[in-house]
């Protein structure tokens, strides 16, 4: 159940979230605890629990003498997520089988609202959508999960990715080409083209940060 106290922790942590995607709060930059918690008309608790579970997620860290300072960029996290994300999706789609053919239509629905997008938290919003959807018929719980937590931490990284128009539409190509492969059947090639995606966008962005 739900409870107030958490409801005002997620409102904090919706909007540091957004400062911090949109770089009004910039990497290395102090969080203002106190500003933040007279700004929202709240107490420093659901400020500093939400602070906590930023940290948890790798979006911040606590600097002995600053307090919670925003994490930069680290290419060696997107080194070390980005093939475990793709090895997760490709294992989710070659264990959905056949099942996967039905979800053809959905994902092309989100795949064309992401080519249209030109807003990058939307086309986030969509390309995650349009992964969450590729696994969400393996019958794995534990792997939904993990993919989850993943996604999570690289939620800074593909809303920057998508900042890109040239990066952004190479994306929705390949999204149809994974599509392609569903209608097809071919799961195997499906699940190649899935991994291709993801490890791409990882170069793209190891290129950007240099």
């Amino acid at each position: 159940m739900t409870t107030a106290r958490d409801e005002r922790r997620r409102t904090v942590e919706d909007l540091l979230q957004q400062r911090i995607l949109s770089t009004e709060i910039e990497p290395g930059q102090r969080v203002n605890e106190s500003q933040l918690a007279d700004e929202l008309g709240l107490s420093r608790t659901p400020v500093r629990e939400a602070l906590l579970r930023l940290e948890g997620q790798g979006w911040v860290r606590f600097d002995h003498g600053r307090g919670f300072v925003v994490t930069p960029l680290s290419a060696d996290e997107i080194r070390e997520t980005y093939p475990i994300i793709a090895q997760l999706e490709q294992l989710a789609v070659t264990t959905t089988g056949q099942a996967l053919r039905t979800l053809a239509p959905v994902l092309g629905k989100i795949n064309r609202e992401f080519a249209d997008s030109a807003e990058p938290g939307r086309s986030h919003e969509l390309d995650a959508r349009f992964h969450r959807t590729l696994v969400s018929r393996c019958g794995n719980g534990r792997l939904i999960a993990l993919l989850a937590r993943q996604w999570q931490t690289l939620r800074r990284y593909e809303h920057f990715y998508m900042t890109d128009a040239a990066d952004h539409r190479r994306s929705a190509e390949q999204h149809a080409a994974i599509i392609a492969a569903i209608e097809a059947g071919d799961l195997v090639a499906a699940a190649e083209k899935l991994v291709d995606n993801t490890v791409g966008s990882m170069y793209v962005l190891l290129d950007r940060l240099g």
